[in-house]
């Protein structure tokens, strides 16, 4: 892991986690806001879950079921303490969080199921473009074990899929 100049102490590792949420700019879950945080060689998880349960009672931070976001007063406190870590230590959360806002951004886009009904393996997904339904495929399968396999390579390669449906679909 690199390092970036993070001091890892308690306030710095509050700042890192402001950083992280405001950077992303929407909720995030807890694995991805984790690995951001960790994003220097010199953080540790321990120093990561004390920053983030006072950020929590101070009312910095607001819990979203399963994600964390800024509230109001956090984002404020972002924009000031910000400035106060390393440079390097930004552009780096800034590339990650961008890398991780498209991360969770598709899996709100893609879909995917595997499922019985009477008896036959289904499986069913579906691909958006974050408003509109860009494709929805449901397909019989041989058995469940076939239907969960469809069902992982729909998530991993929704839009080649389409593409590909779109190259039969539009041949001459």
């Amino acid at each position: 892991m690199p390092r970036y100049g993070f001091s890892g102490e308690p306030a710095d590792m509050r700042k890192l986690v402001l950083l992280v949420c405001r950077t992303i700019g929407e909720p995030v879950d807890g694995r991805e806001l984790i690995r951001l945080a960790l994003i220097d060689e010199n953080s540790d998880y321990f120093l990561f879950a004390d920053a983030l349960s006072a950020l929590l009672e101070n009312g910095l931070l607001e819990r979203k079921g399963e994600a964390v976001c800024l509230s109001a007063k956090g984002e404020e406190t972002a924009a000031v303490t910000e400035r106060s870590l390393p440079a390097a230590l930004r552009r780096a959360v800034a590339e990650e969080s961008a890398a991780a806002r498209e991360r969770q951004l598709r899996g709100r886009c893609v879909s995917a199921d595997a499922f019985e009904n009477k008896g036959a393996a289904i499986f069913s997904g579906t691909l958006t473009d974050g408003a509109e339904l860009l494709l929805e495929l449901t397909l019989q399968a041989g058995g469940m074990k076939q239907a969960a396999a469809l069902k992982r390579r729909f998530e991993k390669d929704a839009e080649r899929i389409l593409q590909r449906i779109w190259e039969v679909m539009t041949e001459a």
